[in-house]
């Protein structure tokens, strides 16, 4: 049998007011961990995927409960 290496995946979060430099951070993060080889980063941007899955909807009560 073959010893191949095992490669565990990981997520991390960033969590904070809205403005508060969580997408640079993501993104410095994702050049960091890239020029250090770590293969298959993604970034999931609450916007962008709000915008894509959810457009139209805004914060309010109403929309959050949709």
């Amino acid at each position: 049998m073959s010893k191949t290496p095992v490669r565990k995946g990981f997520t991390i979060w960033f969590t904070g007011l809205s403005g508060a430099g969580k997408s640079t951070l993501a993104h410095e993060l994702d050049r960091q961990l890239r020029a250090r080889g770590v293969p298959n980063v993604e970034i999931l941007d609450g916007d962008v995927v709000r915008e894509n899955l959810s457009k139209g909807l805004t914060f309010s009560k109403e929309d959050r409960d949709t």
